[in-house]
């Protein structure tokens, strides 16, 4: 078996770092987070060999639209888990922790770029509060372990993932998930392409895969208790991503609708970098890699849609 253990380890995040770190992961029925002791799963699963490294990447998501609709059990389910898996790493005395973060922890009113030392500058914004604030309280939970067992616990904050095997559901998946399967249904039925907003918002993106070397990276060389800041510094606009999807899916401008009447969400959110030396995949290859990936597993893969 693997030194280690990815907790989510079957989506969007988890399953580039179980290939490209050969690393152990288990399912929700092998052990569910919310419900399931993970120190009890682990001690049964690998008796005496237990992993020396877990990188937590498990966690309850959704876009603007699933936020606004269940802040409180988007706090709850996050807390819950993130609460089983450090308690118990605290108790198996694990050696290297991860702990995977977002930029929405950081607060809605704020100067800009966000830095590490940020996070306590006021509260994050309305739209997504119950999550960002279980991902506070990880943050610092990490923080606090960190200082008692003495050992080799990080956080990592990247910024708008996205990649296969995203959440491709309409009603609870982010931005570029979302607009790819809008495109690809737009162009198969003629139907327009419908864009929540004006698509005026700059995000920035970091593609799935990227994550694993920066990890692997953040595990030999990080060792702080300030969050690991793993930003792609170049920002896009919404209509940046939509121009790229409805170029690849042949969408002419007469059938992309903005919807002015949906909420934006933050119209911009810049972070600073922590990893310059890294050469991020560029926004339009990664989108089209992960377009591969959806159209490839549209039939097969209703599950994730």
């Amino acid at each position: 078996m693997s030194n280690i253990l990815i907790t989510g380890g079957n989506g969007l995040l988890g399953s580039p770092l179980v290939k490209n770190l050969n690393a152990d992961t288990f399912s929700s029925k092998e052990c569910d987070l919310i419900t399931d002791s993970l120190e009890t799963y682990i001690n049964d699963r690998y008796k005496e060999n237990i992993p020396n490294t877990i990188i937590h990447c498990a966690a309850k998501v959704g876009g603007v639209g699933a936020n606004l609709n269940n802040n409180l059990q988007f706090f709850k389910d996050n807390t819950k888990i993130d609460y089983n898996v450090l308690t118990s790493c605290l108790e198996l005395n694990i050696e290297n922790i991860v702990t995977i973060l977002s930029t929405c922890v950081f607060p809605d009113i704020v100067e800009y770029p966000l830095t590490a030392d940020k996070l306590d500058l006021g509260p994050p914004h309305q739209s997504n509060y119950g999550y960002a604030y279980a991902k506070r309280l990880l943050a610092y939970q990490t923080k606090i372990y960190r200082n008692v067992i003495k050992k080799n616990w990080i956080s990592i904050v990247p910024t708008n993932l996205y990649g296969p095997k995203d959440n491709f559901d309409l009603e609870n998946s982010h931005l570029v998930p979302a607009l790819i399967r809008k495109g690809y249904e737009a162009s198969r039925s003629g139907d327009n392409f419908n864009v929540w907003g004006d698509g005026s918002p700059l995000r920035q993106f970091v593609y799935s895969e990227d994550m694993s070397p920066i990890i692997e990276w953040a595990l030999n060389n990080w060792n702080q208790e300030k969050p690991l800041m793993a930003i792609n510094e170049k920002e896009y606009s919404i209509k940046d991503v939509v121009n790229i999807v409805s170029d690849r899916f042949n969408i002419p401008d007469s059938k992309i609708i903005y919807d002015t009447t949906k909420p934006l969400g933050q119209l911009r959110k810049p972070a600073k970098t922590d990893v310059a030396w890294f050469n991020f995949t560029p926004l339009e290859e990664g989108i089209n890699k992960s377009i591969d990936w959806f159209i490839e597993n549209y039939e097969t893969s209703q599950i994730r849609l």
